[in-house]
């Protein structure tokens, strides 16, 4: 991270574009629907090239020679493409790559030090490219690597600011790998990093807002939030995990290693090439000597050539410059079968500190590994045994830094049609950004249907393969924040809705977060239903964002199934409200419903004296009840059967 850092973190057109804002609140196009690559925090104007120098360019062109003409032609052709790249990728900078065998390992594949040292580059000049000054890095979220990268191959960095906050910004990295023969490209890692903006003198900085020039932006813009509040939770869920894992006698006494046979210490003097454009140590360079002195460590256990699968998170604590000292101690912290845990420290000296022993502490992070034998098999690494009491810290802190690991791995590629999420200690965190990511995918999908106009009531549709989604629409004479309190408190739901029967809360996990026990009368012929649910409720950074009120099931140990009730689960739904004016609101509803699963979907929308007047009810009550097949396909005139309008 360039500059050791500071502690820190041609479907049918939709009614809405995207399916999530509002006209006026759509992203305006630029100019001639193109992005120029000088766009940044300064937005998206006109090209710097301006008339009078296009029309030199012209001139020079026609005055050159044949080979020069073609020069010229190719010349435009490649800023034609660049201005195109530019379109589609608005803010975005790159990096490509050639792996050489200089950038390799034994086997031939590209280092994971190397790689690291890329990303990091990339990442800071696209986050200095948004904030105009020199940035330094906080952090790394946690890396995963899913491919290796071979000699001659190419790899292609993309690094785009999603969010700016008062003065740190998330970066998102895309790496990909890319076969020159085959063509074939595959995903390498997916990362986000935190950078923050350097002031220049006393003056204080404060980061212009990012552009969001297409949905995607929109969705990495929305989802930054949500992955910054897991940044912030993980020191509190890690402590948690650490208490329970204290209780657990786990140590393997037979066979097992001491762990202090895996340390390492190495040192490396920091020296002009080592320095970045800051004058500080080039952050990715420390991470690169990190993964060398963590692989050494690796391979005394497995005596074999580890290789580097993870990163749990680097962190910077603070900087070093030309002429420090960096330390680096790794050791072994505990294995788990086919995979090993290294810890790295980093400490800093400078001359002065260097005779009086007194280190900087600049850098930590956690580094897991595979091993392989000749056939490409993983080997299984040896049992560990702590011997002193920081080593079983480290062990204890290995489980708990596992069991998050493992939980983020499995919502992240948790599969569309199991909606019912455990809810854990190890979890908690990225069940609700999973709660909040699949209700904003949903609203932001392409391909809305519309369906249905009722009086102040607008009803779409969106088929995709076995699963069928539901908006619903409406404006509403309200503040889009009383809207959001009577709508996000579902112990209230039973003063106006029939069809729940109780409904109390299980676990007030924070004030945004709560699980509630549902129960509601049963349908002809059925069993009455229960739900246990997570309501997720967010309020809007900014006045251009929504509410939002995101509800999905989760599996309660506490809460089993009940043989007087059919657990009903449901996979995707909620509400976002927009604010229109500073007396109303427009108030969108949505629900998904996979095959095989029984849901019922109910939403509500007042009018203008039922809320502003709670109880007087005079409301309408949308259902839609039953087993849906992608056969059953909502048209209108089914819809209208399938709706029923309760008013009181």
């Amino acid at each position: 991270m360039p500059g050791t850092s500071m502690p820190g973190t041609s479907m049918p057109a939709s009614p809405r574009p995207a399916g999530t804002f509002p006209p006026h609140r759509s992203p305006a196009p630029s100019s001639g629907g193109r992005v120029h690559l000088g766009h940044g925090r300064r937005g998206a104007g006109p090209s710097r090239q301006g008339p009078g120098r296009a029309a030199r360019s012209c001139s020079s062109r026609r005055s050159l020679p044949v080979a020069g003409a073609a020069s010229a032609d190719a010349a435009l052709f490649a800023r034609g493409a660049m201005e195109r790249c530019g379109a589609a990728a608005g803010g975005d900078v790159r990096m490509c790559q050639t792996v050489f065998p200089a950038h390799a390992n034994h086997r031939g594949e590209l280092s994971a030090g190397q790689l690291l040292k890329w990303m990091d580059a990339t990442a800071c000049l696209a986050a200095e490219k948004h904030a105009g000054v020199s940035c330094v890095t906080a952090s790394m979220d946690d890396i995963q690597f899913e491919e290796a990268a071979r000699v001659g191959q190419v790899i292609t960095i993309k690094a785009k600011v999603n969010r700016a906050f008062k003065t740190s910004m998330e970066v998102g990295i895309k790496v990909t790998v890319q076969d020159v023969l085959t063509n074939v490209e595959k995903i390498v890692s997916v990362a986000y990093a935190t950078y923050v903006a350097k002031p220049v003198g006393a003056k204080k900085i404060e980061l212009e807002p990012v552009q969001l020039l297409s949905t995607e932006d929109h969705l990495e813009h929305t989802l930054a939030t949500e992955r910054r509040r897991i940044r912030l939770g993980y020191e509190q869920v890690f402590q948690k995990l650490m208490q329970e894992s204290n209780k657990e006698d786990t140590f393997k006494e037979e066979d097992a290693v001491s762990t202090d046979l895996t340390h390492v210490q190495s040192i490396e003097l920091v020296q002009p090439p080592h320095a970045n454009h800051h004058g500080n140590t080039f952050g990715g360079q420390i991470m690169a000597w990190m993964e060398t002195v963590a692989s050494i460590s690796a391979s005394r256990l497995c005596r074999s050539y580890p290789i580097l699968k993870s990163v749990n998170m680097f962190k910077f604590w603070g900087p070093s410059v030309v002429g420090d000292r960096l330390v680096f101690n790794a050791i072994v912290n505990n294995t788990f079968q086919n995979s090993v845990e290294v810890g790295v420290r980093v400490e800093a000296y400078n001359c002065e500190e260097w005779i009086k022993d007194q280190a900087r502490h600049i850098n930590s992070a956690f580094l897991i590994f595979n091993a392989v034998n000749d056939k490409g098999e993983l080997l299984i690494f040896p049992g560990v045994k702590p011997t002193t009491k920081d080593s079983v810290r480290r062990y204890h802190g290995a489980i708990a830094r596992r069991r998050i690991r493992l939980a983020r791995k499995c919502m992240l590629f948790a599969k569309e049609d199991k909606p019912s999420d455990p809810w854990e200690t190890s979890n908690q965190a990225y069940v609700s950004y999973s709660n909040v990511a699949a209700l904003t995918h949903l609203a932001a999908k392409q391909g809305w249907e519309i369906t249905s106009m009722l009086e102040h009531i607008k009803i779409w549709t969106h088929e995709e393969r076995d699963v069928l989604s539901l908006k619903v629409e409406m404006q509403v004479k309200i503040p889009s924040h009383v809207a959001f309190s009577l709508l996000s408190d579902f112990t209230r739901r039973q003063q106006w809705d029939k069809h729940f029967l109780t409904c109390e809360v299980l676990q007030a996990v924070n004030e945004d977060e709560k699980i509630y026990y549902v129960t509601s009368p049963p349908m002809t012929g059925h069993k009455p239903r229960d739900f246990v649910i997570l309501v997720s409720q967010r309020q809007p950074c900014k006045p251009s964002e929504p509410y939002v009120v995101a509800v999905k099931s989760v599996t309660l140990m506490s809460k089993p199934p009940s043989p007087e009730y059919c657990r009903s689960e449901i996979l995707c739904a909620g509400f976002q409200i927009y604010s229109d004016s500073d007396s109303s609101c427009t108030v969108c509803y949505f629900n998904q419903v996979t095959s095989g699963y029984t849901s019922i979907i109910i939403f509500i929308t007042l009018s203008l004296e039922g809320l502003q007047t709670w109880l007087q009810t005079d409301w309408f009550v949308v259902m839609i009840g039953g087993c849906w097949s992608p056969t059953q396909v909502l048209r209108p005139p089914l819809l209208h059967q399938t709706v029923l309008l309760a008013a009181n």
